[in-house]
């Protein structure tokens, strides 16, 4: 029997044990709700007689709100408070400095911060491996903190919170700083990267190149299972920050449907900072002509043509006849070039590599309103893919 889950009612101050089985049950259900509701707005927009369709409209308007409502309700019974998993956090420590002769105290924030239960135990293992490797790698031993002038108390803060229907959780430590060029040598031993992309890198860029090391590696593997990034940032003497993004829940989003030539996909709204009607003033041609920027106020955003990225034919060939989409994973933005984008809805996410192969670019898919099936963007693995070449431009 799974482990019960505590749910507190604040308007009686009682408290009920629940089985996770049947709040997994629940949350499916209303998965279903949200399938039947797309199918019944799907029939209604083929209806004919415009004062039946208007009538129908305006009540499944009204049924859409109360999906969205018990959907809400239903996610918040799986969510809870990141203070679990901070909890053995302060023996994990201590254990460590011990074992590694050190002084290291911690700090954590966010612990209201609510995260969905099912990730838990896939977050466990990396997020005590980061700790662990903070405190073994990354603080100093008290006589050499002090002879840097630092407190022999070395420190190890943890944060948590929500932004952009994202889970931001950041390991700092005071420590000492990745050493950048061992990290550049193992790469190079390695063969993950050659000295020409090295010469094209930012000293950030050169610090996410641990996500190479084993035990990061496996950390990192972690997290793409919860479609999630993390970013690395180091100070040599100032020290280290991990940072983790996840999304909120792995099984009901928003999305907004857009078109590529013939074929509609489905792009998470998480994932959207901005859309735009592309002129030329804001289109710029780097290194051989063959990338492209957009010239966004201060930003310099690498423009990905979903086209060419995913085999299809599109309307256009000119970028100022399409779509520009600018989405986000982690730190890292780009601008998705599309033919059109359509409605938003919410979607059920279901995964393909149970009876498919994986396919680049595509996260998942969910059942649309006419009963087909639509494929979801991944966003973070086509800035993954993509971001290599950019970097190599010099603007």
């Amino acid at each position: 029997m799974q482990e019960l889950e505590t749910i507190s009612q604040d308007s009686k101050n009682e408290t009920i044990l629940v089985d996770l089985d049947k709040i997994e049950k629940l949350v499916n259900k209303v998965a279903d709700l949200v399938i039947t509701n797309s199918m019944m707005t799907q029939k209604i927009d083929n209806l004919q007689n415009e004062e039946d369709k208007k009538g129908l409209q305006d009540t499944t308007t009204i049924f859409e709100r109360h999906i969205k409502e018990l959907q809400d309700y239903a996610m918040e019974l799986r969510m809870i408070n990141m203070a679990s998993i901070y909890e053995p956090f302060e023996k994990l420590i201590q254990a460590a400095s011990i074992k590694y002769k050190k002084k290291v105290q911690i700090q954590t924030r966010g612990e209201t911060t609510k995260i969905d239960k099912s990730m838990i135990e896939m977050l466990a293992k990396p997020l005590n491996s980061i700790l662990a490797n903070a405190v073994e790698h990354g603080i100093e031993i008290p006589e050499i903190r002090t002879s840097k002038g630092k407190n022999e108390m070395g420190r190890v803060n943890v944060s948590a919170e929500q932004i952009n229907g994202q889970i931001v959780i950041t390991f700092t430590d005071d420590g000492k700083g990745i050493d950048i060029e061992r990290l550049e040598e193992k790469a190079l031993e390695k063969g993950v990267i050659s000295q020409e992309e090295i010469n094209h890198m930012s000293e950030d860029d050169k610090a996410n190149l641990m996500l190479h090391d084993k035990t990061m590696l496996n950390i990192k593997n972690s997290i793409d299972l919860l479609n999630g990034s993390i970013v690395i940032e180091t100070q040599k003497d100032v020290g280290t920050s991990v940072v983790i993004y996840i999304p909120l829940t792995l099984s009901i989003l928003d999305g907004l449907n857009i078109r590529v030539g013939e074929q509609h996909f489905i792009l998470p709204t998480t994932s959207i900072v901005e859309s735009l009607q592309p002129t030329t003033e804001i289109i710029k041609a780097v290194g051989d002509g063959s990338s492209e920027l957009l010239m966004l106020r201060d930003d310099f955003i690498p423009i990905i043509r979903l086209c060419e990225y995913l085999n299809i034919k599109s309307d256009y060939e000119q970028l100022i006849d399409g779509m520009l989409i600018v989405v986000k994973s982690g730190k890292e933005k780009v601008a998705l070039f599309l033919d059109e984008f359509l409605h938003q809805q919410q979607i059920v996410v279901k995964p393909i590599d149970k009876n498919f192969k994986n396919v680049a670019g595509i996260t998942g898919a969910t059942v649309r309103g006419d009963g087909s099936i639509g494929l979801i963007i991944d966003v973070k693995s086509i800035i993954d893919d993509k971001k290599d070449i950019f970097e190599k431009v010099d603007l």
